[in-house]
């Protein structure tokens, strides 16, 4: 009688904590965005009189003799004729009156190589650097390349006092373990806190690893950019500078740099492009814009640097003066693809957005070619937008990219979001919108990157209040679909100075990567087989729905939970303390039939009794778990 006396009050409080659960979740729905709006703004970038229209302006046209010299351009590219194609680029630039700088490299403390920092811990997660990190950056080495595979991770570390150091690091087992390629002493010079980008190009023989940062000199106080570039194998083959751009000077600062180059197209003949902002600083015309420079001889001793302006003095296309307001920050990104079946042209495209100037409007702008301009964008938007990023996957008709953004729905709830298109993305109705994450939590950062060479593929890693201790998150974009969302952090990551960073490995299956530091930037972190460390680890069709009790259970700080799924769909798996309060959000998206996986931890949560639910559309269940520390 006992023992049934305790079944009956464990099925009443079942129904009650049911009862909470049902309650929380229905307290989470929110108004849906309103519809996405493109328009089409006036062609001198302006923000200032946007001039927003519902009609494609027209394009600018190009000379008879410009298009000979593109089209002579293409050939010797493709066909890998070097010297041809730096001829003709040469005609080009002297039609368009620019000329490629040649600026020596610096002069800094170079050492070369370490050995590895060993093999991972539990749940697939390394250690890569452990150190005050920051910023940092993720690439991947592309296919056929002869360090086919390897990953590479960019890094500032911190000296507490003089010049900082830059340390690259690689990995050649798909992140298991990392050692150091180089690391230089910058002196004179402190990084800038998360504003760091690289690329990796193969030139047909080597690969060479290309960055570009924020830095401080502190000498004169202005922010400025580092360029530069190192083989990925050769320790005694590199190049970097400070860039000067045209008319820089006393009260101008220069900051986040992004680095593309259409590596997915060429190979020896490749060009490496970015973009940075600029800030004026003070005055009754203090302004701010956007600056470019695009290298088409990126793999000589001293790299040929042009700093073309596409609009003029107004920069890449984004411009605006008579800012009152000292803490805008113009966040910048840049993309390439070629627009075959489109105009034929190679396309360098950007999104940008000026963060706390009262413009909340996303802002696109592309280059038929890499100095003509093409065209312009604007999706409409009220709310406040930041950490916009933009990635093609390039390659031979291949038009696809995405552009991912946080918004803010009010001062406690930001999600995120995607622009998404097919087709290059040129005219207004190209792109559509996802909701990659509408929950009720704040999102806090958000990065993105594209599988080269491969349609409609898209990585995303961002930080979320989950619900209360932010945690880091991946997502990958297939075809048409998002998968299941993955917390790919086990400690609360940093915000401030290394946000985490998406990336991938080459061969498909489970071939997520996310980067990663802990608060306050300090050490880093590589988590990898995320999918198969969370998701999916039998092919076998269950013949039931089950949710399995947690092992070990009671746990510290972490514990494993399975369960099973005869049929694919929407699932939902998250954490509750005993007053019915969502304390975690494990799982939020769209699973295959199968055995799953995940593992939980609690190292943010107080010792006592959690309850865990599984939920899908033809099934519900909750179990118990104790944390003891």
């Amino acid at each position: 009688m006992k023992n049934k006396t305790i079944y009956i009050y464990a099925a009443i409080f079942l129904v009650m904590i049911t009862g909470i659960f049902s309650n929380s979740i229905l307290s989470q729905g929110k108004q849906a965005p309103p519809p996405l709006e493109i328009m089409y703004s006036n062609s001198n970038g302006n923000v200032n009189t946007p001039m927003l229209t519902t009609t494609m302006p027209e394009q600018k046209q190009k000379s008879v003799q410009l298009v000979t010299l593109e089209n002579q351009l293409e050939t010797a590219r493709l066909s890998g004729n070097v010297m041809a194609a730096q001829q003709i680029q040469l005609q080009i630039n002297t039609l368009l009156g620019t000329a490629e700088v040649h600026q020596p490299s610096m002069i800094a403390d170079h050492h070369s190589g370490s050995p590895s920092n060993g093999n991972e811990g539990d749940y697939n997660q390394s250690s890569i650097h452990s150190w005050s990190i920051y910023s940092h950056a993720f690439a991947v080495a592309p296919t056929g390349s002869n360090v086919e595979g390897r990953l590479f991770y960019l890094l500032s570390q911190d000296s507490q006092s003089g010049g900082d150091t830059l340390k690259l690091m690689y990995s050649s087992n798909n992140g298991a373990s990392w050692s150091t390629a180089f690391w230089m002493s910058m002196n004179g010079y402190t990084f800038n806190k998360d504003e760091m980008d690289i690329e990796a190009v193969y030139d047909g023989t080597n690969t060479w690893v290309y960055g570009v940062a924020g830095v401080t000199d502190q000498g004169d106080g202005r922010k400025k950019i580092l360029f530069m570039r190192r083989n990925a194998t050769s320790g005694t083959d590199y190049y970097w500078t400070i860039l000067n751009f045209p008319g820089s000077g006393a009260g101008m600062n220069y900051y986040n740099p992004r680095i593309t180059s259409d590596n997915t197209n060429y190979t020896s003949n490749a060009y490496v492009m970015m973009i940075c902002s600029m800030d004026s600083l003070a005055g009754a015309n203090h302004f701010v814009k956007q600056k470019y420079m695009y290298s088409s001889t990126p793999f000589a001793a001293t790299p040929g640097l042009n700093y073309i302006q596409p609009n003029g003095t107004g920069g890449f296309y984004w411009s605006t003066s008579n800012i009152t307001n000292g803490s805008v920050y113009l966040n910048s990104d840049i993309a390439y693809y070629k627009d075959d079946g489109g105009s034929g042209s190679g396309r360098v495209m950007t999104v940008y957005n000026c963060y706390g100037s009262g413009f909340n409007n996303i802002y696109i702008a592309y280059l038929n070619g890499y100095s003509t301009s093409g065209g312009s964008m604007v999706v409409t938007e009220a709310n406040i937008i930041k950490d916009l990023r933009i990635a093609f996957n390039g390659g031979t008709n291949i038009r696809t990219g995405m552009i991912s953004y946080v918004r803010q729905y009010n001062s406690t709830d930001w999600d995120i979001f995607g622009l998404k298109t097919t087709n290059g993305g040129s005219t207004a109705g190209d792109w559509t919108r996802d909701t990659l994450d509408y929950t009720g939590d704040r999102a806090r950062t958000c990065d993105l990157i594209a599988v080269r060479n491969t349609a409609s593929q898209f990585k995303v890693s961002y930080v979320q209040d989950n619900p209360i201790t932010p945690a880091g998150f991946y997502r990958t974009f297939t075809g048409s679909s998002w998968s299941a969302k993955i917390q790919m952090t086990s400690s609360v990551p940093d915000t401030v100075w290394a946000e985490p960073r998406a990336g991938y490995v080459l061969g498909g299956g489970d071939n997520g990567i996310g980067i990663w530091s802990s608060m306050n930037g300090y050490n880093g972190y590589c988590s990898r087989n995320m999918t198969s460390t969370t998701g999916i680890i039998s092919n076998q069709i269950p013949n039931g729905f089950s949710l399995s009790q947690n092992y070990p259970n009671p746990f510290n700080p972490e514990t494993t939970i399975k369960f099973a799924l005869p049929v694919g769909g929407n699932v939902t798996l998250k954490v509750f303390d005993v007053t019915g309060r969502l304390v975690s959000e494990i799982v939020n998206g769209n699973l295959q039939a199968g055995l799953h996986e995940v593992n939980f931890n609690a190292s943010n949560l107080s010792s006592g009794a959690y309850f865990y639910k599984l939920e899908t559309k033809d099934f519900t269940d909750i179990k118990k778990m104790v944390l003891v520390k």
